[in-house]
Order: C-alpha cells, then structure tokens, then sequence
C-alpha cells in the first residue's frame, strides 16, 4: 500500500485552487537493456531494499494474470493510453516515471490474492498504489514489475451498532469523510482530502489525533493478503501482535484490502460545532513567531479539543520566490474557546486570519495539498521536544511587538527553521516551494493510542513533541533532484537530529532515515516481520521502509 502524508502547504490563499493531476503523454516503451539500467540506478539510490530480480519475472507475472477476466491487466503494448494514463495517476513524478511490466487493477480482495500469488511465484518485484502521495522516490511504482492500482476497490459501509466504517483502499479521505457525514461520524484520517487510505500504515496525522491517537489507533480490523497470496482478518481477537505492527508499518504486513475504523462522533455537515480556519503571514517576522508559539502549543497543558498545524517557507509564484507561513488551527467547540487557546496566534501583526464557524466536514477540507503532479518532491523529518523551560512559565504575549521567545527560553524549534532557511536561498533557482511543517503530538494523543491497544510507533509517554516535515518541491515539469541539491538536502538530514528516544514519522521523512528503527517497539516489531514474512519477501521485492 503506498503511504502518503499531507504536508500542510497553505498556497491557497495566492492561487486560489489546488490544481489536480494533469494526465501525462504517452511514455515510450523501453527496451530490455535500458529497463535493467533504469533499475539498477533506481536500487543504486539507496531507496529501499529491493533486490533487482529478472525482468521477466515482471513479464511472466503480468502473463499470468492477463488470462484473468476479473482483473484489469494494463500493459505498454495491450492498451498504451490506459497504461500511460494509469502510470502516470500518483503524484509524483519521481515515482510516475518507472515503467511496470504491467498495472493491474483488483476489484476484490480475491483478486489481490490472485495477483499476489502471481508475483510470489514469478519471483517478481512490486509496487502498490492507493492515493500515490508518498515523499519516497519507488514506494508506490515499480520498474520492470507489478504495479497494484486500487482504483477500483472504492467500497464503503457504516455500522452504527459497532460504531465503524469498513473504507476499501481505492478510497480518499474526502471521499470517506463525505459517505461518514452523512452518519454524523469520521474515521481518524488524512489532513488533506486527497490523500489515499494507506497514510493509516505509516501511523496517520489527523485533525482527531489530539483527542484520539495516531490515525492508525483507530483501526479495529483489517482485512489484509499475505505475499504468498493468503488472505488474513486481523483484529485484537485473531492476531493482537500483527494487529499491532500493521498500525505504523508501513504496508510491510500483507496489503491490506479492507480497514475497519472507530467511527467517531464528529456531527453532519449542517452541525458548526468546530471553530477555526487559518492564519498566514507574508512577513519574515511573522512567519518566525508562528513557529516560536507552536513550540510553546506544545509545551502548554494539553487540551485535546485544540489542534493546529503550521508550515513556513518558500513559495514561487511567477517566477518569484515569495515567503509564505500558515497555521492551521482548529477547536471542538465555541468561538469564545478558541479565541482563549490560540489568542498569541490571533495577535500577530499584519496576518491575514481567515477562521470561523465549521462543520468536521468543512474543517477536513480546509488544508490544500499544495503542489501539483508535474513537480518532483522529497521529504525529510525529525521529532523534537519543546524546550524544556517553556513548560516551567508561559511565554509573555505577542502584543504588541512579535517576540520569537524569551531570553531565558530560546525556541528549539526556531533554531531548527534558521538552519534550513540557507538551503532554501542556495537553491531558490530550483525549487518551486519548499516547507518546514509542524505537527505537535501531545500527551493525550500519545495515551490514546496505548489505550487503543498500542502501536509499533510506541513513543515515550507523559511528555509532548512534536514531528517536523521539510519539504523540497522542484519547479513545475521535473522528474530527477540536482546532484547538489541532493547532497545539501541529505545533509541537513544529519546535521538536524531528531530527540533521543522519539520515533519518527514514516509518513514524511526520507527513506534513509530508517524511521522503524526509532520505534519503542522495533525490537518487537523486526522479530512479528521475520515471523509473518519468513523469506523477507515484501522487502526485497518491494521499495519502501526498511528494517
């Protein structure tokens, strides 16, 4: 399952739209010799941990499953539109230009069985897609493979007596969120509409997590095809440990085909029982205080009705360069208890404020996506404590000049944004946008997700952090990162550390991060993978997180 994040880029308010994925030429055909080169320079990457089978393992896999009525079998020769077409449907280039073997489409989870039998046996490499946002170059494409596109499996169920959606893979959040409204209810889900389903198998941020847990501490039952092909219903009855290490990793036990989510009372779209909105500022000083009082959000006693997500960074609009920050911010419940949690937020001078009256429903939308499918990205990420003396007194108020923090607290998480802003002037010229995003994890959101059963991320309990997102979006129409912008990009990776003893956040970081070996439970976690994966099939023939 691909696994995608939603960095929180709030370009909305400059372009007005958020546009979608413009469909792509027809890809030419590549010989034999160049797709083995082609692979080879993509393993060569460091992306992943596949091993380069035999291309005709793809071709004789995709052979196999062509005699199968039930399933759509694309091929670069059967129907090249639709395969260009089908290709080219995630969102990032790095990823839409691998060439599969073939793209098969399931309808069932019988039809994944049969796919997945065919790849095991062929010995093939393979690649799922549900809403194809991931940040990592090979997760949800394959070259010379199988490439598993869930387009077709969009089902959706509400049960009212046990309180869940059953939601199938081919699902956005949008999507679930509206067919949830209807019932008064939402799963815990993506930050930005337009998100697959498969955020859930790298932990999940959503707008529920500080009264809930990790999107993943919402899943009860999953429906899931092992890699030799066996299908498997997993929940705290049948398999408490694997339910466990599905919720955070990363897709790399079984495909799942069908989750069953808490539904949590959230109201219909005609019920404004949440305030909020965002607040931007086009102002260097502004940006700088927004990122200062996320971190002392943080520190603050948790209230878990209150949620915020904020982003600073570069954005190029007509060719320009243009500083642009954004919090998201967010209550369940009155204006009144709004205006009193996020009241430093709402004085910094000269932003523009944009909140009000909402439905859950209208509050999910709010957040963009904030690039388009014509622009490469990558993503890097870390995990931070606030500063510790923030939690000993509260910073004094931003009115009426902006302070980035008191001299006897000096803002860690400023510090951070300092050390990136140098990267984002080297390279200005390539870049089309570039983000450093924060989403604070407080202590609720961390108890909530043991209470639910645990999850392999398993952070520290009793103290708030925070994960960090840097993300580098090239110019429009690009498919590779510059040598030297890849150099400076991993290193900031190294010279900005995350917190000892903090998990990070598979969804956005970069692969060579290695993300489940800062889990609490990776131990654990390695030992459940050796057991329900024996041959270590999913890892050397799929690209993605690794052990």
């Amino acid at each position: 399952m691909s696994r995608r994040s939603d960095p929180l880029v709030s370009c909305s308010i400059l372009t007005g739209v958020v546009r979608e994925p413009n469909p792509a030429p027809t890809m030419r055909c590549c010989t034999t010799w160049i797709s083995i080169i082609m692979l080879t320079v993509t393993l060569a990457s460091g992306f992943g941990t596949a091993t380069a089978a035999p291309l005709s393992s793809g071709a004789a896999a995709c052979s196999t499953l062509s005699t199968n009525s039930s399933i759509t079998v694309l091929t670069p020769t059967s129907d090249p539109s639709s395969y260009s077409s089908a290709k080219t449907s995630g969102f990032n280039p790095l990823n839409n230009k691998l060439s599969p073997s073939c793209i098969v489409r399931p309808s069932t989870t019988a039809d994944v069985s049969t796919i997945m039998k065919a790849i095991f046996t062929s010995n093939s490499p393979y690649a799922v897609r549900s809403g194809g946002h991931t940040g990592m170059a090979g997760w949800d494409s394959v070259e010379g493979g199988v490439l598993i596109d869930f387009s077709k499996m969009t089902g959706f169920a509400f049960d009212a007596g046990a309180s869940t959606v059953s939601v199938e893979p081919g699902l956005r959040w949008g999507e679930v969120y509206n067919l949830s409204a209807v019932h008064g209810v939402a799963p815990m889900g993506g930050r930005v509409s337009h998100v697959g389903t498969g955020l859930i198998l790298g932990g999940g941020l959503s707008l529920l997590s500080p009264l809930y847990g990790y999107a993943c501490d919402g899943l009860v039952e999953a429906e899931i095809v092992s890699p030799e092909g066996n299908v498997l219903t997993v929940n705290k009855d049948t398999n408490p440990t694997l339910l466990r290490a599905i919720k955070g990793g990363g897709g790399r036990f079984g495909i799942v085909t069908k989750y069953t989510l808490r539904a949590f009372p959230t109201g219909t779209n005609d019920e404004k029982n949440w305030y909020g909105g965002s607040i931007t500022s086009l102002d260097p000083p502004g940006m700088d205080a927004m990122v200062s009082l996320t971190e002392k959000f943080v520190a603050t006693p948790d209230d878990p009705k209150a949620t915020l997500l904020s982003n600073v960074g570069l954005l190029k609009i007509q060719g320009v360069p243009t500083w642009l920050g954004s919090t998201f911010l967010f209550y369940k419940g009155t204006k009144e208890e709004f205006d009193s949690v996020f009241r430093d937020f709402l004085a910094i001078p000269a932003a523009i404020v944009d909140v009000k009256p909402l439905s859950y429903l209208e509050a999910a939308a709010t957040t963009p996506l904030g690039w388009t499918s014509t622009q490469a990205y990558k993503w890097m990420g870390g995990s931070l404590y606030p500063n510790a003396s923030l939690t000993a007194r509260p910073l004094p108020s931003v009115v009426p000049a902006i302070p980035i923090v008191n001299a006897d607290a000096p803002s860690t998480y400023l510090a951070l944004w300092n050390n990136l802003k140098p990267f984002l002037a080297k390279h200005a010229d390539v870049i089309g946008s570039a983000f450093f995003s924060i989403t604070p994890v407080r202590t609720n959101q961390i108890e909530q997700g043991y209470l639910a059963g645990s999850n392999a991320i398993s952070p520290p309990r009793g103290r708030s952090y925070m994960h960090w997102l840097f993300s580098t979006i090239l110019e429009e129409n690009t498919d590779s990162f510059p040598e030297d912008l890849e150099k400076d990009r991993l290193k900031l990776i190294s010279d900005n550390p995350s917190d000892k003893g903090l998990p990070l956040f598979l969804n956005e970081v970069d692969v060579s991060q290695d993300a489940f070996k800062t889990y609490g439970w990776y131990e654990e976690l390695k030992q459940e993978y050796k057991r329900f994966d024996p041959s270590g099939f999913s890892v050397k023939h799929q690209q993605g997180p690794k052990f």
